[in-house]
């Protein structure tokens, strides 16, 4: 799967520095609208209880904020770009600059763990990194996860 599939041309959020609950609240609210999602409340309980786990910031500026359940038709995703980082206990101290929240359906766990090793993979590349942030449009952002 294509990750850029998985991101419309509203699913790109320019965020401001703020705080991490703030951020993932903004990207919910984005991601809460996709058809593919029938229950916002529900994505929002699983993305924060996944949250409270453990950080979804995996270091190197990123963050994958994700949940898999029944509310969900078809995965979708939506990015969170912020040029100046946002404080997200990062498994490495370091501001997060690029959030992918992800929702999946819950019987879906192959594709699921496939696409987290995409994102993983695609964005442990400095250069990626450096463009998705710097990109100026949606188009742009999903033109390079499309690559």
């Amino acid at each position: 799967m294509n990750l850029g599939d998985l991101i419309n041309s509203r699913g790109v959020i320019t965020l401001e520095p703020i705080r991490k609950d703030y951020a993932v609240e903004e990207l919910i609210e984005a991601l809460g609208k996709r058809r593919e999602v029938t229950s916002k409340e529900k994505l929002r309980r699983a993305i924060k209880d996944r949250e409270k786990i453990l950080s979804t910031g995996i270091g190197s500026g990123i963050a994958v904020p994700h949940a898999k359940i029944a509310q969900v038709k078809s995965f979708c995703a939506v990015v969170g770009i912020c040029q100046e980082g946002i404080d997200f206990s990062s498994q490495d101290g370091k501001p997060v600059q690029i959030i992918f929240m992800i929702a999946a359906p819950e019987n879906a766990h192959d594709e699921y763990l496939l696409i987290l090793k995409q994102i993983a993979h695609t964005l442990k590349t400095e250069e990626y990194r450096k463009r998705i942030v710097k990109a100026k449009t949606s188009e742009q952002v999903i033109e390079i996860f499309s690559e």
